[in-house]
């Protein structure tokens, strides 16, 4: 009875961490154009080139077993150019916790006026649970508990988004997982958080006499953290040969990185991320690495 007791005890207070971990699920700083893609289905396809990319973060330096997240997408269009299309592979784990999550992305330009353009965007798809506390039957040596057996769920989900540019300004906002309140009633076993998720940003280009855009200023919300709200102010350098980002958020994050350009077929680019004011002894450092392939479009004979 005491041994039960004791399992049940060790489960609840490591569902309630990973309830409290599940903030650190996304990156806070989002530097990267496509670290936004998952959030926003309104943005594929945006650069009007096929390619396929790959994202990494890894958050909790140091610790074993912290949050991860492996992204794998793909963006492309149709040869008119009035449906953009994509599909988004995202893996996150942390401790014990485990999902993939599905999309289906779909975009759709439309000119409104010579320097006015709005992108509508629409996913579909899902996200695979997986909890597996079966390790937690080591801490006493005993048999295995059904009580810590592997669970998976699969919970559907959706999400829509816009993007509009009017000269050198641009605001963008998206809901991006429509369906997780509904799962927070089915599967309450989860923990999901009972909350509407939703992303905005607003800012400005600056171009040069060239036309080469030279700096971009945007100030983002957003609640895809756990339990609060975060606002980052984020900036970008363009050159020739790539772009140096900076963005600081009310989570106390600063995060620094680049992504170099290639003329040919990959661009690459790295963040990293740390708080300016840590009151714990945790490393709360973060890396993110983008690999992008583009398709070379072949010349018309």
């Amino acid at each position: 009875m005491f041994r039960n007791l004791k399992h049940k005890s060790t489960l609840l207070l490591l569902l309630i961490g990973i309830h409290l971990l599940a903030g650190q699920e996304a990156s806070n700083q989002l530097l990267f154009p496509k670290q936004l893609l998952w959030t926003n289905p309104a943005l594929v396809g945006i650069e009007q080139e096929k390619n396929i990319g790959l994202l990494i973060d890894s958050q909790w330096l140091g610790v074993k077993d912290a949050p991860k997240q492996q992204s794998l997408f793909f963006e492309s269009s149709f040869e008119n150019q009035k449906i953009n299309f994509g599909a988004l592979i995202r893996n996150r784990s942390r401790f014990a916790e485990n999902s993939t999550q599905l999309f289906i992305q779909f975009a759709f330009p439309i000119q409104l006026t010579n320097d006015s353009y709005l992108h509508l965007g629409v996913q579909a798809g899902g996200d695979f649970y997986e909890l597996n506390f079966e390790y937690l039957s080591s801490v006493d040596g005993v048999a295995k508990d059904p009580l810590l057996q592997k669970q998976l769920r699969f919970i559907p989900n959706t999400g829509v988004g816009f993007n509009l540019q009017k000269g050198s300004y641009f605001l963008t906002a998206s809901l991006p997982r429509l369906l997780e309140r509904y799962a927070f009633e089915k599967v309450p076993d989860l923990f999901l958080p009972n909350r509407l998720y939703f992303t905005m940003s607003v800012g400005k280009n600056f171009y040069r006499l060239s036309g080469r855009k030279e700096f971009e200023l945007g100030l983002q919300v957003h609640n895809l953290d756990f339990d609060k709200r975060t606002v980052q102010l984020k900036g970008s350098y363009h050159l020739p040969i790539g772009a140096l980002f900076m963005g600081v958020n009310t989570a106390k994050n600063l995060g620094l990185g680049f992504q170099l350009y290639s003329r040919g077929i990959l661009n690459l680019a790295y963040a990293f991320e740390f708080p300016f004011q840590n009151s714990t002894r945790l490393r709360q450092n973060n890396h993110s690495l983008m690999l992008q392939l583009k398709f070379l479009k072949k010349p018309h004979r």
